[in-house]
């Protein structure tokens, strides 16, 4: 049942708080909090045995005394009450549970058994689905729902996030309120004991307001319907993956807090490729390419063009494309006889186009402007290095008029410490991604180049095995008899 009731816990219309406390810093009382602080219109309702209201809200001695009709519950009472609740729950009729609450299978022995209760009371009501348990919870910016103890709200946007890791989740919160960074969704999907990332990555190929999913991984469940929802999702929108556990110690510590098998690194790589997935491989490009996917286009190709103020900036930011695959896009005759008309003599006569260090904004708005319309470009990057001549907020503000009316992906690195800030504010400000080095820009444009190619590959038809292909069945069978001896259920080049 992958999408099965999951509208109850992203698009509620009531909410009850299981464990809602007036104690100040529990996970009670933050989540009430962020419930009635970030806007929510629906009905909320905490449960508690100790209180008769909390925050002026009724308060309700067990579920049994809730209201009827209630969609979704948040839990965060001790484990071992847990799946009892869940069958009060059911029992009244609420079909879409988070479970906040810890010490279940990630913890030892004894939380392995608490968590097979839970699965079992599960059970025992069709169409019930769970978030959890082991997590910080889910956050809906177009609902206005922060169902988690997260401190803040990001700003509505159309990024899904979802996370193994619930500290991850609390650092993009952070950076995306800081950079006003968009997000649909950010779900901690903790232990996965019922909904996985594929029911998730399933619901958001229907939701409206994604376009795009940002995922930290360390185990997958289902891997089938991890594949399946993956490759449909990606034939028209991308994922950007980070898939931790890579070695057996990281994979160790992995299942310390998730109870999560990492898996065979190598399998993990080729998967994600044919579902048509991005990997990167550091925390830094996981942002980078959702501020990118959250503020521009997919371009169509690798050919960058890049406008700077220093020849060093541009040197860095062709060696990063080149090492990444990516192009110089060769501008058109067109286009260097209009810069030509524009700029000083002294300009590069080609890509990179270097404006010099006295470059006016007036010097950078009429390059970027050229650059973008020339057929050659897929995407511009625009470096800035502060410079005596140099005014960043003015230069900034030339650009982002420049490129009003571009469908082509823009990004900036506006290099330099409080004398650019201002201007990365005005960029952040008209949904321009900005990066600290051109070299991290250069790694965003071409992690959205890979998924255009990725996307590629899964339109290819496998190859045609000829009738006579010969296949002796004896011998096939005897070697996986051998492997399957030997423990071994993954197969991979050096089984």
């Amino acid at each position: 049942m992958p999408v099965l009731n999951l509208h109850r816990i992203f698009t509620p219309q009531s909410v009850a708080v299981i464990g809602g406390s007036k104690q100040a810093g529990s996970v009670g009382h933050t989540v009430l909090q962020n419930l009635t602080s970030g806007g929510f219109t629906g009905d909320i309702f905490p449960v508690n045995p100790k209180y008769e209201e909390i925050n002026g809200m009724p308060c309700f001695r067990s579920v049994a005394d809730l209201p009827s009709e209630i969609d979704m519950a948040v839990i965060c009472t001790p484990a071992k009450t847990v799946p009892d609740i869940v069958r009060q729950c059911g029992e009244a009729g609420i079909l879409g549970l988070v479970i906040l609450s810890a010490g279940f299978r990630e913890a030892n022995e004894a939380g392995q058994i608490l968590q097979a209760e839970l699965a079992d009371a599960q059970k025992s009501f069709d169409g019930m689905r769970i978030v959890g348990p082991n997590c910080l919870g889910v956050i809906a910016p177009h609902s206005a729902l922060n169902a988690s103890f997260a401190q803040a709200m990001p700003p509505k946007g159309h990024v899904a996030f979802i996370s193994q890791s619930g500290a991850l989740c609390t650092s993009v919160l952070d950076w995306a309120i800081q950079e006003q960074i968009g997000f649909s969704h950010f779900v901690s999907v903790g232990n996965m004991m019922d909904v996985g990332i594929a029911d998730l990555i399933d619901y958001f190929d229907n939701d409206g307001h994604t376009e795009s999913i940002i995922l930290y991984v360390e185990s997958v469940n289902e891997a089938r319907d991890f594949m399946s929802a993956s490759r449909v999702f990606t034939r028209n929108k991308p994922i950007i993956a980070y898939k931790a556990g890579r070695f057996a110690e990281s994979a160790k510590a992995a299942a310390s807090h998730t109870g999560a098998m990492a898996g065979v690194d190598s399998v993990y790589e080729a998967a994600l490729a044919r579902a048509g997935i991005v990997r990167v491989f550091e925390v830094d490009d996981l942002f980078d390419c959702a501020e990118l996917l959250a503020r521009q286009k997919v371009p169509h190709g690798p050919h960058l063009a890049i406008v700077t103020n220093a020849g060093g900036p541009g040197v860095m930011a062709t060696d990063a494309l080149l090492d990444r695959q990516g192009k110089l896009a060769q501008l058109t005759p067109e286009t260097i006889q209009k810069l030509n008309g524009h700029l000083p003599a002294a300009w590069s006569h080609s890509n990179p186009v270097d404006v010099l260090g006295d470059a006016p904004p007036e010097r950078y708005a009429v390059a970027v402007e050229t650059v973008l319309a020339d057929p050659t470009v897929d995407g511009v990057l625009v470096v800035l290095s502060p410079q005596a001549m140099t005014d960043p907020t003015a230069a900034a503000e030339a650009v982002i008029a420049a490129a009003k009316h571009t469908s082509k992906p823009l990004l900036a690195a506006w290099m330099g410490g409080g004398s650019v800030r201002a201007g990365i504010e005005h960029f952040n400000a008209a949904g321009i991604p900005t990066y600290s080095s051109p070299e991290k820009g250069v790694r965003a444009f071409m992690h959205l180049v890979s998924y255009g190619r990725n996307r590629e590959v899964l339109y290819e038809t496998p190859r045609e095995v000829p009738l006579e292909f010969p296949l002796d069945r004896v011998k096939l069978r005897a070697v996986f008899d051998t492997i399957l001896s030997e423990g071994h259920d993954i197969l991979t080049e050096n089984t």
